[in-house]
This record gives structure tokens, sequence and C-alpha cells, in this order.
């Protein structure tokens, strides 16, 4: 397999992968099973010969993705067709988790900004609690920043931010990002000194990380892989059992910034797992 990174002229650095039919195949499994959970989420329930016919492909490759998703816990397989799992948490549309906790999202955008150094290379993940980092990153604009998503890159131009690179892939249009093996193909060149990762799910019980695509989260690990300190970026309202992938555990993360209106109990659990813990 031969990898070109090639740095494009809008100051975008993206992986341009040539050969490898296999890794293509799971970039397209994995794109049409997110698909299939957003459909399921809408509809509350599909038949397989109906997927088969909203995805082009037989029922026998509607069966396997089922039993994928199903292995994961994230849908239930019923005869003939499928259910959501009521107890795995999927993130909203991007447009419409931008308005939950607004608020709390930016304190922790403020305070994550508050930790960085001049001239320190920082990642900032796909979501909307990144979006508010990026809305503070003009204080610390000597950093360099890096990022897979559109809507962060957007925040820091208009923040006058000259120093980023954006990763570029697969679009995941849930978080409105890039992802896959051409994103993953690119960070495994780079290294952080600090990241900031968002999240659908904290588990304290499990002391668990994780998120809803099943392509993204391979992006989160090779971030987490190539860092020096990563912080969980998280309102209180995430703090609950499992989301569709499971990227990290507590011993692979540095501390979580949320903000002040979690429970006790919670904290107690992270301060336990002797994680470093902002209130904001």
């Amino acid at each position: 397999m031969f990898i070109l990174d090639c740095y494009c002229a809008v100051g975008v650095f993206c992986g341009c992968l040539l050969g490898g039919d296999m890794s293509e195949n799971f970039d397209l499994a994995a794109v049409r099973r997110r698909k299939i959970v957003d459909l399921v989420r809408v509809r509350g329930a599909m038949g397989i010969r109906d997927l088969g016919v909203q995805f082009s492909v037989s029922e026998a490759t509607v069966r396997r993705d089922l039993k994928a998703l199903d292995d994961e816990g994230i849908v239930v397989r019923t005869h003939g067709g499928v259910l959501m799992n009521s107890n795995v948490r999927v993130d909203l549309p991007n447009e419409e988790r931008k308005a939950v906790g607004a608020a709390e999202k930016r304190r922790i955008g403020q305070a994550a900004i508050e930790m960085l150094s001049d001239d320190e290379v920082v990642f900032l993940d796909a979501g909307t609690t990144a979006h508010a980092v990026a809305a503070y990153a003009h204080q610390k604009s000597r950093c360099t920043y890096v990022t897979t998503s559109l809507g962060v890159a957007n925040q820091l131009q208009a923040q006058g931010i000259v120093n980023f690179y954006m990763i570029g892939g697969s679009y995941e249009p849930v978080n409105d990002s890039f992802a896959g093996t051409l994103a993953v193909s690119a960070l495994r060149s780079l290294s952080f000194d600090i990241a900031f990762l968002c999240c659908s799910a904290v588990d304290v019980g499990k002391r668990s990380i994780s998120v809803a695509s099943e392509v993204y989260a391979q992006v989160q690990k090779e971030v987490i892989l190539n860092t020096r300190r990563r912080f969980v970026i998280a309102d209180a309202s995430k703090f609950k059992p499992n989301a569709f992938m499971r990227t990290s555990q507590f011993d692979q993360i540095t501390g979580i910034i949320t903000n002040r209106e979690l429970d006790e109990g919670t904290i107690a659990k992270i301060r336990d797992a002797d994680l470093e813990l902002v209130l904001v």
C-alpha cells in the first residue's frame, strides 16, 4: 500500500491513498452501517428488503450489516428486520446538537483554550463542543490547530487563525467531518501536544468513552495514540451508558472538562479513576 501525503494550497492536509481494496470496502460498509443506524433511528424499525432497496445492496449484505450492528449492541434484529436498541445513545444531527447546552459548551471551550501554552500543536475533534473551543482560538493564536471538522475549520478561519490544518477523508454528515482510511493514514504521520476529544457518551461505570460512528471511532483512536495529553470535552448530558463504538478507556485519557452541574456521584467516580477533572 502506497500513501501519498500532500499539502494543498488552501491549508488542508489530506492523505491520498492508492490501492488497498479491503480498506476501501471497510469504509463503504462502515458508512452504510452508519446510514442504516440513522435511518432506523428516525423510522423506529426497518425491514431487510427495504434496506436492500434503499442502499442498492443484496439482502445478504444487509443481514451482515445488521449482524455487525447487533453484535455491537446498537440495534436489535427481528424476524425480517431491525429495531433500535433503546439503551444505546445515538447522536442527533449536527445542527440540532449545536443548540443543546450551548452555554455549558462555551464555558468548556474557554476552559480548554486556557489550558494551552503558546506554540503547542492542538487537535480539535469533530463535534459541537470542539466548535466552542475553536471560538476562543484567537486567544492562543500562536498554537497550531489540526481538525477533521469542517465546522471547526470554519470557526478557526473566522477567528483569524491561519496556522491550522484540516484532515481530509470520507465525509461524515452527522458531525460535518472527514473520517475513514484516508483520514487515519494522514493522522498516523502527525503528533499532538494536546487533543480535545468529543464523544457521544462517557460511561463512568465501565470507565469508557464512546462515539456514535464506527468510521469516526478509528479517527479518534489514532489521535489518542499520537497525543501527549488527551482531554475529553463533554457537557453533563453525555455522562450515561453506551454509544455505538468505544474509543478509549479512562486509563488512555488525561482528563475530562465538563460543566459543574455534573452530579456528585459521577464526580467521585471520575476522581477515583485518577483523571484530571475540570469543572466549569
